[in-house]
């Protein structure tokens, strides 16, 4: 599957967009199928991780969370910083 660089600014912004909405994604219950509004946005759980993987991808190639929000032209909010930083924390999505 191959994805550009402007989609997966895309992906992120809407991941950021999700946690600045008050999402906690590490402490998700598992929601009922029927009643989780963001299932189909944010695809099979193979998608979630894939498109996490390649969001890390991204966010390591900045040397600082302020050039990623200016990049892709956002505020970073409390919430985008700590969902950023349990992303580079988990050695599922990759390492520095």
């Amino acid at each position: 599957m191959k994805i550009t660089k402007q989609r997966l600014k895309e992906i992120i912004k809407e991941e950021l967009e999700t946690v600045s909405m008050g999402s906690d994604i590490e402490g998700f219950p598992e929601p009922e199928e029927e009643e989780d509004p963001m299932a189909s946005r944010l695809g099979t759980p193979e998608e979630q991780l894939l498109s996490r993987i390649l969001s890390r991808a991204v966010v390591d190639r900045y040397d600082s969370l302020q050039d990623l929000a200016d990049d892709l032209g956002v505020d970073m909010t409390p919430d985008m910083v700590r969902f950023i930083g349990s992303l580079k924390a988990n050695p599922m999505y990759g390492s520095s």
